[in-house]
């Protein structure tokens, strides 16, 4: 039987779910209280976990009152991608540097992997939270590349950030198709590159063209 998570991780794991998958809306004070007694557990894991989510800039909280989602600014947004870059762009490179090797070999079989599932679901008309899936596990298989725990959880906070408004900026026409252009590119230049800081240079665009489409979507939510 596995280890039982600490109930503070529990706390984190069940919070994260709620933001990410929609249940918690922006704009709406939740009850620390509340929440522990519908987990089933005390308020001190579940403050720790809160305290943990407002570090990583997914709530904010509330002296007194509880807390709510985090509303992003176009600071978070240029700060998240920016750090999506260094972490990605530095993957890349190690990935570039060791093609050669069994375990590059393998990694690029996964993103070849990836970006061909992506291609059937969008020809297939897939919904988009399926698609975002298979985009995000290009990225996944990028960083698990270099075998770095805290590169990792540094990955999925980041990530987790944006995930709510990178949804639904595959909604938009073209997107999808976009993206899956965007990660061939990143692959090509993996595996045919002379210079492997072309493959930098890969993940830089395509960080910045998402970055521009979050940044007019988080426009027109300020616009309403």
């Amino acid at each position: 039987m596995g280890k039982q998570k600490p109930l503070q991780q529990q706390a984190y794991d069940y919070l994260l779910d709620q933001i990410t998958s929609g249940v918690l809306r922006p704009g709406v004070v939740y009850s620390e209280t509340r929440i522990a007694a519908g987990i089933g557990i005390s308020r001190t894991p579940v403050r720790d976990a809160l305290v943990r989510l407002s570090q990583d800039r997914m709530i904010d909280i509330l002296p007194s009152r509880g807390f709510r989602l985090h509303q992003l600014t176009e600071e978070d947004v240029y700060t998240t991608f920016q750090a999506r870059t260094a972490v990605e762009g530095y993957c890349a490179l190690e990935l570039a540097a060791g093609r050669g090797s069994a375990k590059g070999a393998q990694t690029l079989a996964a993103l070849r992997e990836s970006i061909e599932q992506l291609e059937q679901q969008i020809a297939g008309g897939q919904p988009m939270p399926v698609v975002l899936d298979s985009d995000l596990a290009f990225h996944k298989a990028l960083v698990g590349y270099v075998g770095n725990r805290e590169l990792n959880r540094l990955y999925e906070t980041l990530n987790h950030r944006v995930a709510s408004i990178a949804l639904e900026s595959f909604t938009l026409p073209g997107r999808p198709a976009q993206a899956l252009m965007e990660h061939r590119a990143i692959l090509r230049a993996l595996c045919t590159a002379a210079d492997r800081f072309e493959t930098y240079r890969a993940v830089t665009r395509h960080m910045e063209a998402s970055r521009d489409i979050v940044l007019g979507l988080l426009g027109r939510q300020e616009s309403k």
